[in-house]
């Protein structure tokens, strides 16, 4: 069976969607488009902040990544821009660039120098993105088990939970680029210091937003929590005297959020510095975008191309790149869940929110400065649950112990390093483990029984045979050879053993290593004058064989073709072979 290969790149995949499109369908991408927008607005202003960026940068990613994103795309409910994971990721990320190369910026040049940082960030994210898409390298992500998705997500929602308590109590960040850990540690040891009304303006955020959740559940209710939050921090500066409530208007922000255009520029020598960090979030913004689109595209039956979807991530961050303070596009799980609740009907329908976000924006952008800290900082913790499932972290814990280990190590190195060193570091777990894995070959030894019938033989039984046969499954590489080489020489170290007959069946590839672990096989046994026979060749195997010399070295007489209808033919001729090269070689 011929696996399907992946679709080449479409560059405009919308084409089709736009033939067919319906005045019913616009009616239903609209009212989606508007709830969309609405939830949009005050999360991209959270996400910006749990960022350390300005409240604008969140938005110019919902507007044109969102746009972007969903026009290149292949999902027709994916919903993009900023996200949970990627914000913190970002936040970090840039706060150990700014401790470790300019710990001497102050003030504007400081602001500056973050907004640079960024760029660089993106436009190598983009870049990366777009790469990936026509190279096929979305394949990657097959290596990264569930369990490490799993923990680095649980360690994310520590980390958010963490830095927003800050902001909820009013207590000033510790200096320097802190684990998580620390900075929990920080938090408690000054939490004497919290501020009576960020307080108060915090917990009356939770009540409002819990409430409008429970009994206005298809209302926008993160603004309508936003909204009632500012009102009741001016009531308490107003008729309580209460100040020092931190508000967006507190940063130095732009008159009116318009974007400005402007060709990045490559700074290669920032670049090398930042490039493990910008891959790390390109990856985990993949990575979303993947699990995303697969989970929505099986519930609403449509199929999906994750490297169409790459693609179009990728062209979002390249074009971001040249918004200046931009953050980068991801996928959103809870935009993307609200989008398909409300029954949107094609990709329009996240088009439309980027849309309406923007008009929103422009139009009441006074407001947004009046929203405070507290309460962008409450509705992240109050979310910040949704990046965990728990259903599928208590599945694994329950399938194997290897799978619990995965997933304690990688939640413990988020706590323990930096997000984008533990990100790396969940990789070369959920790979090594793989390796583990894959680099115990299958071995199996047979014997023919009465009937002339393959049977398996225990490895407990005491085997002195002439011939032998051993079976190996799966593929064999280089992480393979070692164990492969010790099992085959502990076999031809007994003296009774005059032949091996080596079974290949369901052996598709074999590389250098391999190939270089059968010829000392067969040399060990040609030194003592013993035989090596082998049955159940592929056409695979057999093209590497021919390749490298092989079937020269041992011999076409001593080969034989697998046969798919009778799948032990093959090592029955083997044995046949074995025992008249032994019967020859006896003395008459």
């Amino acid at each position: 069976m011929r696996l399907p290969r992946p679709r080449s790149i479409s560059f405009v995949p919308f084409l089709s969607e736009c033939k067919e499109y319906s005045l019913l369908n616009l009616r239903d991408d609209l009212l989606a488009a508007l709830s969309v927008a609405l939830m949009t607005i005050p999360q991209s202003i959270a996400y910006s902040l749990l960022a350390g960026l300005p409240p604008t940068a969140g938005l110019f990613s919902a507007i044109f990544g969102t746009i972007l994103t969903a026009g290149f795309g292949s999902s027709r409910l994916l919903v993009s821009g900023p996200s949970t994971g990627t914000a913190i990721l970002l936040q970090t990320s840039i706060a150990d660039m700014l401790y470790t190369y300019y710990p001497e910026h102050v003030g504007v040049g400081h602001d500056a120098i973050v907004l640079h940082i960024l760029t660089q960030i993106v436009v190598v994210m983009g870049l990366l993105q777009v790469g990936c898409s026509f190279f096929n390298v979305s394949k990657l992500l097959q290596f990264v088990s569930r369990p490490v998705v799993l923990g680095y997500f649980a360690g994310i929602t520590v980390a958010i939970a963490v830095t927003q308590l800050f902001s909820f109590t009013g207590i000033a960040l510790a200096s320097g680029d802190l684990p998580i850990l620390f900075q929990a540690w920080y938090f408690l040891w000054h939490l004497t210091e919290a501020h009576l009304g960020t307080c108060l303006v915090g917990a009356v955020s939770l009540g409002l937003l819990y409430f409008f959740r429970r009994v206005l559940k298809n209302w926008p209710n993160a603004l309508l929590m936003l909204v009632g939050a500012s009102l009741f921090a001016q009531f308490l500066y107003a008729w309580l005297g209460i100040s020092g409530v931190a508000m967006l208007g507190d940063f130095q922000l732009v008159a009116t959020p318009i974007p400005t255009v402007s060709l990045p520029f490559f700074d290669l020598r920032l670049i090398s510095k930042l490039f493990p960090a910008a891959l790390a979030i390109s990856f985990l913004a993949v990575l979303e975008v993947f699990s995303i689109s697969r989970a929505f595209a099986a519930k609403s039956g449509r199929s999906v191309q994750v490297n169409q979807d790459v693609f179009a991530l990728g062209l979002s961050n390249t074009m971001l790149s040249f918004i200046t303070g931009a953050m980068p596009a991801s996928g959103s799980a809870t935009r993307t869940t609200l989008n398909y609740r409300l029954h949107a009907k094609t990709r329009f329908a996240a088009i439309f929110s980027g849309i309406i976000t923007a008009v929103v924006i422009v139009f009441c952008w006074p407001l947004v400065t009046q929203i405070p800290l507290p309460a962008l900082a409450a509705l992240l913790i109050a979310t910040v649950h949704t990046l965990m499932d728990w259903e599928e972290i208590k599945f694994s814990f329950h399938a194997t112990r290897e799978d619990a280990w995965v997933f304690t190590l990688t939640f413990c190195s988020c706590l323990l390093f930096s997000l984008d060193v533990a990100f790396f570091i969940g990789i070369v777990i959920s790979i090594g483990s793989y390796l583990k894995r894959s680099s115990m070959p299958h071995l199996v030894e047979y014997a023919f029984n009465a009937k002339g019938r393959l049977m398996i033989i225990s490895p407990k039984e005491d085997v002195h045979r002439k011939v032998r046969i051993i079976g190996i499954g799966g593929d064999l590489y280089f992480a393979t050879a070692d164990v492969f080489q010790t099992a085959l020489e502990a076999v031809a170290e007994d003296k009774n053993v005059q032949a091996i007959v080596l079974r290949l069946n369901n052996v598709y590839h074999m590389d250098a290593s391999m190939c270089l672990a059968v010829l000392r096989l067969y040399e060990t046994l040609h030194l003592s004058k013993r035989y090596l026979i082998i049955s159940g060749l592929t056409e695979e195997v057999w093209h590497v064989f021919h390749r490298v010399g092989m079937v020269k070295q041992i011999g076409f007489d001593n080969l034989y073709f697998t046969d798919e209808s009778n799948p032990q033919f093959s090592t029955w001729k083997a044995c046949l072979r074995a025992q008249e090269l032994i019967h020859r070689k006896a003395p008459s």
